[in-house]
């Protein structure tokens, strides 16, 4: 049988450049080769395209200077019906693709920049599409999904970067009478807790919101929750979806860090890598009951979205109250969330697998999807003698 030719894409101008590169070397470590031709599409903090097969191999990234150079620089585009990408150079050759595998996170990527580019060249690609990409990359727009789902969240405000340089002190004053402190703030664009700071007073907010706005156009303040646990669930499918065991994360601080999930790594080989690093309780110390209205919470937020492939949604919970409020949706999770799945019966090869299935089978329900219109108006105009001004 012949493989299936598979763009691995993976880095990106993001602030989570280097969690893309062990999110997308933990997949090409765990698909099944024998079914799939991994072809790396590594894309610089520079925003360009490149081909070499060094990208595969973690040890390579000790000098990426010395990797871009010794690399083929690409261009999607078509070629015979095929979409695919041409090496350039003198001798530039097109490789067409059947999938691309995206495993981005952050901007320009996982944000539905990369999937429009996708959909304009035809090529499959895994994950959501580009207008649910772009919903879910937004906290404060998924806030407003949540609510509209009527599913409960926290206290908070959204907040845009221009407004607060014009007036710092009206946009605190806003915040404190509509919020109570301690409050969190993050950037609403970005992920792995990267910009994120508690504020328990009017100096520490306005420190966290200039943070933020370093890394987002955006930032929301939240409302911080006391007696809470963290709890995470996933979401897998497309024409049907399931969700998986949820888990409790483990935090050595109030905030769980960039450091706690990306770097407290005792396994060996790329399955302690990348957000499969992070401590956690799995499955996570809640009730039977609570449990359930989380998994059909996950499964609503992934339908209403159109989702397709995987998803993680992030929840904090009271334990006493038998209470959950929703926080926010990554896709693609970290590490694919394959920690989830595999406790829930799905090995990470299989997981893969059916990331890879379900691309294939949106792009067989767009293909019947008619995207242009013959109305014979230009040909109609130019007849008549053109546009009248």
């Amino acid at each position: 049988m012949q493989k299936l030719k598979i763009g691995l894409f993976f880095g990106g101008r993001s602030v989570e450049h280097e969690i893309s590169v062990l999110t997308a070397l933990q997949a090409f470590e765990n698909i099944d080769q024998s079914r799939y031709e991994i072809i790396p599409v590594y894309v610089s903090k520079k925003g360009d395209f490149y081909t070499n097969l060094k990208f595969l191999d973690l040890k390579n990234y000790k000098d990426v200077d010395s990797l871009l150079l010794s690399s083929t620089k690409i261009t999607l585009g078509r070629k015979e019906n095929r979409g695919g990408f041409l090496r350039q150079g003198l001798f530039g050759k097109f490789v067409s693709l059947d999938v691309a595998f995206l495993s981005f996170h952050g901007s320009f990527g996982e944000d539905g920049c990369m999937q429009g580019l996708l959909e304009m060249y035809q090529i499959p690609y895994t994950g959501f599409n580009t207008l649910a990409s772009g919903i879910t990359m937004d906290k404060a727009i998924s806030k407003a999904v949540f609510k509209e789902l009527g599913l409960p969240v926290c206290n908070y405000i959204a907040l845009r970067r221009i407004d607060f340089l014009k007036n710092p002190q009206k946009i605190l004053e806003q915040a404190k009478r509509v919020l109570k402190f301690p409050m969190y703030v993050k950037p609403a664009t970005i992920g792995s807790s990267i910009g994120v700071n508690s504020a328990k007073d009017e100096d520490s907010l306005n420190f966290a919101l200039e943070v933020a706005f370093t890394y987002s156009e955006k930032a929301l303040i939240e409302e911080s929750f006391e007696d809470t646990i963290e709890v995470n669930c996933s979401a897998l499918g497309y024409e049907e979806v399931r969700a998986s065991v949820c888990e409790m994360p483990v935090a050595t601080s109030q905030v769980l860090s960039f450091s706690d999930k990306y770097q407290k790594g005792g396994g060996k080989g790329s399955k302690g890598m990348g957000m499969a690093s992070l401590s956690r309780i799995i499955p996570a110390p809640i009730s039977e009951k609570l449990t359930q209205e989380i998994k059909e919470a996950t499964i609503k937020v992934f339908k209403a979205l159109d989702g397709c492939g995987v998803a993680r949604i992030d929840y904090f919970v009271d334990k006493k109250k038998e209470k959950f409020w929703i926080n926010e949706i990554n896709t693609p999770p970290g590490s694919f969330a394959f920690y989830l799945w595999e406790k829930s019966g799905v090995k990470f090869s299989k997981l893969l697998d059916m990331l890879i299935e379900f691309a294939l089978k949106r792009a067989e329900n767009q293909s019947k999807t008619q995207y242009t219109f013959e109305s014979g108006l230009l040909s109609s105009m130019a007849q008549k003698g053109g546009v009248k001004v």
